[in-house]
């Protein structure tokens, strides 16, 4: 079935391109401070924020560990139609930005000494890490409550503010640090940085004054919810806390065998490598629909959108490699890299990562999603692909072939990560349900879906189709009719209400042995339609109004900006 004709397709590709830059929004920060600290203060600075790879790495595990699990927990909440819950999980999410944001400036406060010893700061670019960490506290402070914001008002679905945030963040962070930079060096471009994200956070507090905003804070916090939160978050989370663990322990060994040139290299690879983290944008933009069908049971919801999510990886892991293999000498001198020696060996390094970039963001992806109900498998994959097989590629291909194809192990530790991780897969769970796990799904609940764009005549044919349908699976008359009036009728109030748009309407039907569940989906203008005091404007309103009177079991909720009904019936009623 094509993306483009499916609501659950549309909803993914609108989601697409704000979940791609809501993933590399903080990466692209640290970029950002790369590329002014190279091309205004030179070589040394670039090389010096290669020691803070491993901290931002670990700052980005602690966000994820709250945001990516809360996001997670509140999506299925609002697949199990509880709001209530939902908002608990969103009001725990706040209250744990900001435990974790004290967590942080603490730790560094006190364990900076002993970091800057573990690390091996070279005496040379001391100066410049003194500099930088100055406002690298506050930045540490403040990020945990940015990310939840943004993630939190995604699953929302407002991606207009999330969008105008991540400008505000990266534009801000240009223009300030390249300010303060001139006069301020180092310290400077921590400064600017600290500033985009606080002006990022005033941006995403304007949603909550929006009208379509259904968040509400509530005040929960119960350690079997943060549990929960944090076994959701593991696979997102665990990628960072790996390249933290990653890029302290290659910073290390570099430092012990290399002069300060392969530092500069290095710290570009870390941020091709980085780079990567645009695939999780695919995931993002997919979680909040499966984790809806996960609040449903809708194994063939789930299926039909990882359909989706493959066909982005390969669209996005062509791209991307083409796009970095052509154009590796572009980057070189971006980096302020002028050394045609090193230039050339930056730019193999470039390509070395770029062959490797789809395997890695498959592996990555099948991570976040088995964590849900395979923690122990998903832990696995990101284990082998994010450290265990880059770090020994790195060791042994220096140690056995010499350190001018050294680079090439950030290509080839994909794929053997890739080729583990579905060996691993096979042995334990066989190929039966390989490689969804689905069964469980397919065995206690089937769900007849159907996808189409909301026009009468498809209303009609959908109609008939579904009544056919239910009479060969035995359910009473009166319920049948009942189901088909309720269908007809609210698909047409819907239909006139967005005269001129295109809406897209996804009909999902259940049968149980002793009820019919029928929940209809809808990309259009936003309407609780089981609400009885919705004003009656015309002959079909007041027909929907009736019918709705007369049906005890419904519901609506407003879901990532788009319409929910939810209707159950006693199906030999």
């Amino acid at each position: 079935m094509l993306i483009k004709k499916t609501f659950s397709g549309q909803r993914f590709r609108a989601m697409l391109l704000t979940a791609s830059i809501s993933v590399c929004a903080e990466i692209a920060n640290v970029f950002i401070d790369k590329i002014v600290a190279a091309q205004l203060l030179g070589e040394k600075a670039l090389a010096s924020i290669s020691f803070f790879s491993p901290l931002f790495s670990f700052i980005f595990f602690l966000n994820a560990l709250v945001a990516v699990g809360s996001l997670a927990c509140y999506s299925i909440e609002l697949g199990r139609m509880d709001r209530d819950r939902a908002n608990r999980f969103f009001g725990q999410s706040i209250l744990l930005s900001f435990v974790v944001g004290i967590l942080m400036v603490v730790l560094f406060t006190f364990g900076k000494g002993f970091m800057f010893h573990f690390m091996h700061v070279d005496p040379e670019l001391l100066q410049y890490v003194d500099e930088f960490y100055v406002w690298f506290l506050g930045i540490a402070f403040f990020m945990p409550l940015c990310n939840v914001l943004q993630e939190m008002i995604f699953a929302d679905g407002d991606t207009r503010i999330c969008n105008a945030s991540y400008a505000t963040l990266l534009i801000g962070n240009i223009v300030l640090s390249c300010l303060l930079c001139t006069r301020m060096g180092m310290s400077g471009i921590a400064l600017g940085t600290l500033l985009s994200i606080v002006l990022s956070i005033a941006v995403l507090c304007l949603h909550f004054f929006r009208k379509n905003n259904s968040l509400r804070f509530v005040w929960h916090f119960k350690i079997a919810d943060v549990g929960r939160t944090f076994r959701f978050s593991m696979a997102e989370a665990c990628e960072y806390l790996y390249f933290s663990l990653l890029t302290a322990l290659l910073n290390f060994y570099f430092v012990e065998h290399f002069a300060v040139e392969k530092l500069t290299v290095l710290s570009i690879v870390y941020e091709i490598v980085e780079v990567s983290v645009i695939f999780n944008g695919i995931w993002l933009a997919a979680e909040p629909l499966i984790n809806i069908y996960r609040g449903e049971r809708n194994g063939k919801g789930i299926l039909q959108t990882m359909r989706f999510v493959n066909w982005a990886l390969v669209k996005e892991g062509v791209f991307f490699t083409a796009f970095l293999v052509i154009f590796a000498p572009v980057m070189t001198h971006l980096f302020g890299i002028h050394s045609e020696s090193l230039a050339d060996e930056t730019a193999f390094a470039i390509r070395a990562c770029a062959v490797g970039l789809f395997p890695l963001a498959l592996v990555k992806t099948y991570a976040s999603y088995h964590v849900h109900e395979l923690p122990l498998l998903s832990f696995v994959f990101i284990s082998l692909v994010m450290f265990i097989c880059p770090f020994a590629g790195v060791l042994g291909i220096h140690a056995f072939v010499g350190e001018q194809a050294m680079w090439s192990a950030f290509g080839v530790a994909p794929y053997v990560a890739l080729g583990a991780s579905v060996a691993i897969h096979l042995l334990i769970h066989g190929k039966r349900h390989f490689p969804l796990e689905l069964e469980e799904f397919s065995i206690e609940n089937y769900w007849f879906m159907h996808d189409m764009e909301l026009t009468p005549k498809n209303l009609i044919l959908y109609r008939n189709s579904i009544s056919k349908l239910l009479t060969h699976r035995g359910v009473s008359g009166d319920v049948r009719i009942k189901a088909m009036l309720i269908l007809e009728e609210l698909g047409m109030v819907v239909y006139e209400r967005n005269k001129g748009k295109k809406v897209f309407v996804e009909i999902d039907v259940n049968l149980k042995p002793d009820s019919l569940t029928m929940v209809i989906k809808d990309d259009g203008v936003l309407m609780d339609l089981t609400d009885f005091e919705q004003r009656v404007t015309d002959l079909r309103m007041y027909l929907v109004n009736m019918f709705m009177t007369v049906q005890e079991d419904k519901c609506y909720l407003l879901t990532s900006n788009y319409n929910r009904h939810v209707f159950r019936f006693d199906r030999n009623a």
